[in-house]
């Protein structure tokens, strides 16, 4: 039992999970470890310090991951690629500007003083932080996210201008919604005794607005090459955005000082800021090449705006279950987007039905050329065989066209075959073999009825199914098919004389049961009849004599001219 106990301790946990720690670059591990550590040191920081030295501590761990947040961004922009470096020093120099406002932070709490006295210059200089973060997340490499604007024609495009306008409606009214619901409202309403003060939170909480904004039409229109690093940085952001939305929120209600448990979301945004300037590079992109979306990518982009409606939803309807009253803002804010909610599916629910249609139309196309020939639009031998065994044995299979007959009638069989077409060919060029095909082709179609299948079986060889449930002989059928293939046509700008070798079989009801290779056999027989004796009369066989292949020709009957 001891030694089980030491194998079980001896294995590995979990072998994939091993190899992809394994697979992540050093650094980036080292990295996740001490962001780990700093965020779990902050944490017990805030629960188990008294509020003072909590709050000290969690502002010194914040300048800290500021300080680590710059180095990385400073340091991975060395051997970045020049399209991947600019992000980097950008978001470096807004993570070391946090670090001198932390600092000075700290300095301030160790003198015992509090940071009211200096609340408007702070707001304003977080306006400034707030344009280096947007303009790094705008220079994050990404391309379009392509596929769905190139979904159909016939004002597919426009439709898609139309989607990306809703979109970014609703992404936007949504975002505005919940930071009027947790901040600008109070703001608003605030009775701060300096203006100025106010101003400046008011506009602080725009920016926020835009920076979250950009984040979520990053992640909703774009295609980033790294989407590791646009979800890491995209997180940072935002949970940095959410720190300082608490700032607001506070003082808008007369709380100028945060308590340590509200730094926390800003340790974890500059840990997800460190892991992203570190996260593995993506591979290199073919910028002439055109990669669709994966599925995952296409529903995440067609659920954002929807999931972020929903998290905007929850402070009005918050509000309501708890009884509260909704100022006018939030009830027509909501009933707007609401609005736009329902006009993007209703314009969703026409592109599915639109698609529905092509995806049926494209069925249909591909069902008829996996059964017809492309060259002349005849059944192929697929669709010809189909046929043939519900003729020979109609319980089996269905017929496979759209035709139909009663009851078991004589069926026919004809097969054609085009005399010296190798020669057309070598003479007059494949192309005009081509045209040969074509012209024999569509008189075999001419002159068959409804209920008949004309078939190219390969080459220059053809085949004909002839009903026999109709007033007209499948045999004078025959004999005119034989006639109007072999009239002289226009070829190369000649008159050309086509020659075939016809053979026709027909099967009673009497004779079943039979399968159908033989009597596509017998047909071959009587066509191979008709060529050896260089004949274009049509030849029958006659199915009452026995046949054996190597041995004595078959019987056949020579019809009149």
């Amino acid at each position: 039992m001891v030694a089980g106990l030491r194998a079980v301790r001896g294995a590995p946990s979990d072998p994939v999970r091993s190899a992809r720690w394994s697979g992540l670059p050093p650094p980036f591990r080292h990295a996740l470890v001490g962001c780990t550590l700093l965020v779990g040191l902050a944490a017990l920081s805030a629960a188990m310090v008294a509020p003072r030295p909590a709050q000290i501590a969690t502002t010194i761990i914040a300048f800290v991951s500021e300080i680590t947040a710059a180095s990385a961004c400073f340091r991975s922009a060395r051997h970045a690629a020049a399209d991947d470096r600019r992000w980097r020093v950008l978001i470096g120099m807004f993570a070391a500007g946090l670090a001198g406002g932390a600092l000075l932070t700290a300095v301030t709490f160790l003198n015992g003083d509090t940071i009211r006295s200096a609340t408007t210059s702070t707001l304003l200089g977080l306006i400034v932080f707030y344009g280096l973060a947007l303009a790094g997340l705008l220079y994050l490499p990404a391309d379009p996210v392509e596929g769905r604007s190139a979904r159909g024609r016939d004002g597919g495009l426009d439709r898609w201008h139309v989607i990306v306008v809703l979109d970014s409606l609703l992404i936007v009214g949504s975002a505005l919604l919940f930071e009027w619901g947790t901040s600008l409202a109070a703001i608003v309403r605030a009775s701060a005794p300096d203006p100025a003060q106010l101003l400046a939170a008011l506009v602080h909480q725009l920016t926020v607005l835009v920076l979250v904004t950009a984040v979520l039409l990053i992640a909703a229109f774009r295609r980033p090459r790294s989407p590791a690093t646009l979800a890491l940085l995209g997180g940072g952001l935002l949970g940095y955005a959410l720190t300082n939305s608490i700032y607001v929120y506070r003082y808008a209600h007369g709380d100028y000082d945060l308590p340590a448990w509200s730094l926390l979301p800003l340790i974890v945004s500059l840990q997800l800021i460190t892991l992203a300037a570190l996260a593995p590079a993506s591979a290199a992109v073919d910028r002439n090449t055109t990669a669709e979306p994966g599925p995952r990518a296409m529903w995440v982009h067609t659920a954002l705006p929807y999931a972020v409606l929903a998290a905007a939803g929850l402070v009005p309807v918050g509000k309501l279950v708890a009884g509260g009253p909704l100022d006018p803002v939030e009830a027509y804010g909501a009933v707007s987007l609401l609005v736009l909610a329902f006009t993007r599916q209703m314009i969703t629910l026409a592109e599915n039905t639109r698609l529905l249609v092509e995806v049926r139309e494209r069925e249909k196309q591909l069902n008829y050329q996996a059964f017809h020939d492309p060259l002349t639009g005849l059944a192929n031998r697929a669709l010809f065989a189909r046929r043939l065994r519900h003729e020979v044995d109609p319980g089996v299979e269905p017929r496979g066209d759209d035709t139909a007959t009663g009851g078991q009638a004589a069926v026919s069989v004809l097969f054609v075959d085009l005399d010296q077409f190798k020669r057309v060919n070598d003479t007059f060029g494949h192309a005009i073999g081509d045209e040969l095909l074509k012209i024999t082709a569509g008189r075999l179609r001419a002159g068959t009825r409804a209920n008949d299948l004309v078939a190219r079986l390969g080459g220059d060889e053809f085949a004909v199914i002839l009903d026999g449930s109709g007033p007209d002989d499948p045999v004078r059928v025959a004999q005119r098919l034989a006639a109007t293939v072999q009239t002289p046509c226009q070829l190369a700008g000649q008159t050309f004389q086509p020659r075939a070798s016809l053979g026709l079989v027909t099967l009673d009801p009497d004779t079943r049961p039979m399968t159908p290779d033989s009597l596509l056999h017998q047909a071959d027989l009587a066509m191979y009849a008709a060529k050896r004796a260089d004949t274009t009369k049509l030849v029958i066989y006659n199915g009452r004599l026995g046949v054996h292949p190597g041995r004595d020709p078959p019987q056949i009957h020579w019809t009149p001219n």
